[in-house]
């Protein structure tokens, strides 16, 4: 007899699309055949994790039809099962595998869609945190600014791609215009959460090179540094920018 992890992984593997004949002796036998019963959890599974990635993709399966989301996502399933008891933390994985997936390949920005809205996603979910107090700032000496590394809200997500996601998923929403886009022109997002809506903001690649410094944990000068080499850009005026939106919970002075 199966211990009980023995029994859960084989019917997990079962859900997954694994023979089911060796759980055959372990199913009391009645008027439905074992197989019958398996193949409705095994539908109900499938079921609710596809509807769970429809809730999180919603543009995503607006671009390629219901019917070819379904069929793409019972794909990305049993290749990436979930992980976590949480369907709100499920499809991390899933813009990889449509940058994969050989069908999906004629819509070359369908991954990148993906990832905004995975984005979106992180962003709606994360935590709530108190947004850094300005004034914090202000009561360190100017020369010290430079050694200073900064805490990202745990709702800031950043996004960079060839194509203008941005404009893509706003066509798709309920209201949007779907009046022509180029698809020559990309875009770079930060994505966060403020007083409970999710907000867009454009960044140059400056600004961006900025971010992504800091969100890695490098220093305001080693930020400033990577801003540089990709453009001209205004330090302080983005700092303030960021510490009256909120992107930031705490800073660290290394001094």
């Amino acid at each position: 007899m199966p211990s009980l992890h023995e029994l859960q992984a084989a019917i997990g593997a079962h859900l997954l699309g694994a023979d089911p004949a060796a759980l055959a002796p372990l199913i009391r036998a009645d008027a439905l055949p074992f197989h019958r019963r398996l193949q409705v959890y095994r539908n109900n599974t499938f079921g609710s994790l596809t509807e769970a990635l429809k809730d999180t993709f919603p543009v995503v399966c607006c671009l390629v039809d219901e019917r070819f989301f379904r069929y793409a996502a019972q794909e990305f399933i049993r290749r990436h099962p979930p992980q976590a008891p949480r369907l709100a933390e499920y499809g991390a994985l899933f813009a990889d595998f449509l940058a994969g997936f050989e069908p999906a390949r004629s819509v070359a920005y369908l991954p990148d869609v993906a990832r905004l809205e995975w984005a979106i996603n992180e962003a709606y979910h994360a935590a709530d945190a108190p947004a850094l107090d300005p004034a914090a700032i202000g009561a360190v000496p100017q020369g010290r600014y430079s050694g200073l590394t900064f805490i990202a809200h745990p709702s800031a997500r950043l996004i960079a791609s060839a194509f203008p996601v941005d404009r893509i998923w706003q066509a798709h929403r309920p209201g949007g215009d779907l009046a022509a886009i180029d698809l020559s022109s990309g875009c770079r997002l930060l994505v966060d959460r403020g007083a409970d809506e999710i907000r867009f903001l454009s960044l140059d690649d400056p600004h961006l090179a900025f971010l992504q410094a800091l969100f890695a944990g490098h220093m305001l000068q080693d930020a400033y540094a990577a801003a540089a080499v990709a453009g001209e850009f205004d330090l302080m005026k983005s700092l303030s920018l960021h510490l009256a939106r909120g992107s930031f919970t705490s800073f660290v002075d290394a001094s």
